[in-house]
């Protein structure tokens, strides 16, 4: 028998797919920042991007919770989903991370994962246009 976190995930898969697939969500586009190959004659690491296509829904902020320095009046959250549209799992987005929703290119400032029990069942994610 499934337990409350897997029935959670399973919610949240659910309610954040993109409307198209009978969900409440839109389509995004993860630019996952990492570490590519080393150079040995420079002595550098060169960056990688690597792109994964998955959903999530935008919110504004409350006017409460903005203070001009952490949460800005243009940052929106965004809760993404813990599956890529295929189906795969998302990897956990991180700081300096861009995401593309809505036609808007957004980095990613901060990031809460929703990890209980060691089950991710979404991203509660800081954005910055």
């Amino acid at each position: 028998m499934n337990d409350i976190y897997d029935r959670g995930r399973a919610l949240a898969i659910r309610m954040l797919a993109p409307r198209s697939k009978g969900g409440k969500g839109l389509e995004m586009t993860l630019l996952h920042r990492g570490t590519g190959q080393y150079d040995p004659e420079q002595g550098t690491v060169s960056p990688s991007e690597t792109t994964y296509q998955g959903s999530a829904l935008r919110q504004a902020y409350a006017k409460g919770e903005v203070d001009g320095t952490l949460i800005r009046q243009s940052d929106v959250r965004l809760i993404v989903s813990p599956v890529q549209l295929t189906g795969m799992d998302l990897p956990a987005p991180q700081q300096q991370d861009r995401i593309n929703f809505d036609g808007t290119t957004y980095t990613v400032v901060a990031v809460d994962p929703w990890n209980y029990a060691g089950v991710d069942i979404g991203f509660d994610v800081q954005a910055r246009a």
